[in-house]
């Protein structure tokens, strides 16, 4: 379950909702998925959820518009103590060789006579995962590399050459020797098929600057251990 603070912008008072699941996986043979929103609050909350077609480039979420997905309803408000059953489904079949990728955008719209509703300007949004799975088995398959930049922070790149999603977790840094202490972050982020996406990390100054290091960490696939060697900084 996730816990989501919808606070209106310029103002002290906030919404709080109880979101379940917290990401929706579809397939060719469950083409429905059921979220429920439930508000603890003293106070209704009036929610918009629209579906975005998600694709990722130069690291940074796009989030554009489609009829692939449809939610019903996309306009609710949820009474005080109450709670709101929203279906997530999918229009299109899936593609036959990889994963579709989407977003569920969940905006408040602040109560009428508030400065923020004019317009039905939102409060704070989120956006919640969406993934559709091909009928083939699909996977991600992420390569390595790493590269020292002059100030001597270590640059980490993974691009994903698979044909699923992953969600790095965290990871730490070792020399390949073991010699170096480890080098922690938990920096997750999402890479869809054919992404790419970098960390910098900044390692005390005694941390040699090796050619070829370790990298062990967690995602949403498995625990993970690689190698990867520099390139030119």
């Amino acid at each position: 379950m996730l816990l989501v603070v919808l606070a209106a912008a310029g103002t002290a008072a906030a919404s709080t909702l109880n979101v379940s699941p917290v990401r929706i996986e579809l397939s060719p043979t469950v083409s429905t998925a059921v979220l429920t929103l439930r508000n603890p609050e003293d106070a209704p909350v009036t929610v918009q959820a629209t579906p975005a077609a998600w694709s990722q480039a130069d690291q940074q979420d796009q989030l554009t518009d489609t009829h692939d997905v449809l939610v019903t309803p996309p306009l609710f408000t949820i009474p005080p103590k109450g709670h709101q059953i929203v279906r997530v489904a999918l229009l299109r079949k899936p593609d036959a060789s990889r994963e579709l990728d989407y977003r569920l955008v969940l905006a408040e719209i602040p109560p009428p006579g508030t400065p923020e509703s004019t317009g039905l300007r939102f409060a704070l949004r989120i956006t919640m995962p969406v993934f559709v799975a091909a009928p083939v088995p699909t996977a991600p398959d992420l390569t390595w590399h790493h590269s020292w930049l002059a100030d001597g922070t270590l640059r980490i790149e993974a691009h994903n050459n698979g044909t699923a999603h992953i969600q790095v977790i965290d990871f730490d840094v070792q020399t390949a020797d073991q010699a170096a202490r480890i080098v922690h972050t938990d920096a997750a982020r999402y890479l869809l098929p054919g992404s790419s996406a970098h960390w910098e990390i900044h390692p005390d100054s005694d941390f040699p600057r090796a050619s070829r290091i370790v990298i062990r960490g967690h995602s949403d696939a498995a625990d993970f251990k690689v190698s990867s060697d520099s390139g030119p900084s």
